[in-house]
């Protein structure tokens, strides 16, 4: 089933060097349902919808999605300016 959520933090990590030349930056976020509630107890797998951006920058997302827990999760992404506390996100969820 699609949600909506938000993004409730955003955390910045230590740069990343890539061989010699390539340095790369990624955040840690955690992504809350706006009905979190709803899934206190229960444990689903979360996959980012939209926006469809985001989930290009996720360089090692689970393939059968992100353990959601108590209505939200936290993933890494490359550091991208749009993502804020704040932005919207739809998921699709797989509860058991």
């Amino acid at each position: 089933m699609e949600e909506e959520a938000i993004v409730a933090t955003v955390e910045g990590v230590p740069r990343t060097s890539i061989g010699e030349s390539l340095e790369v930056e990624f955040v840690n976020v955690i992504i809350r349902a706006f009905r979190s509630a709803e899934y206190q107890g229960k444990v689903c797998k979360a996959t980012i919808k939209e926006p469809a951006w985001l989930s290009k920058l996720e360089p090692s997302a689970p393939s059968d999605g992100y353990l959601f827990e108590h209505g939200e999760f936290s993933a890494g992404f490359i550091k991208d300016d749009r993502i804020t506390t704040g932005l919207k996100v739809t998921i699709e969820l797989n509860c058991s």
